[in-house]
């Protein structure tokens, strides 16, 4: 009778040992989940100064009232300037633009005008075409 609960009892140890041993195993590294944070955050900004990219073309061909235009504008640009000082303080700098002096603003400028010559040299890359009739 001992015996049967004691091989009761170590296999109820060794169940529970089994089901929580995960949550104290390793946990992930930093560097992986910096990475992770990292490329959300260039993504997030890439988002952004493509917004930014439509709405000056949405504006540009009338879709968007000059009103309307300004306060979606100034709404994208704060948001690609709140990334880009959050990349450049917790990863020490964005990619590629340029040394640490410049100003937010015109980072957010270089990035834009950056964006716009890739279009410029590839129009119709990442967009679907209307089937020709």
């Amino acid at each position: 009778m001992w015996v049967v609960l004691f091989l009761i009892s170590v296999l109820g140890i060794a169940a529970v040992g089994y089901v929580t041993w995960p949550l104290f195993g390793r946990f992930k590294t930093s560097i992986s989940s910096d990475r992770e944070e990292l490329v959300d955050l260039i993504t997030r900004k890439e988002v952004a100064l493509e917004s930014i990219r439509e709405l000056e073309f949405d504006h540009s061909v009338g879709k968007i009232e000059d009103e309307d235009f300004e306060r979606f504008n100034r709404i994208l640009r704060n948001r690609a300037m709140r990334l880009i000082e959050r990349i450049d303080v917790e990863y020490g700098g964005s990619q590629g633009l340029g040394p640490q002096s410049v100003q937010i603003s015109d980072r957010v400028e270089l990035e834009i005008r950056n964006r716009r010559r890739v279009e410029e040299a590839f129009p119709n890359e990442g967009r679907s075409r209307l089937p020709e009739e």
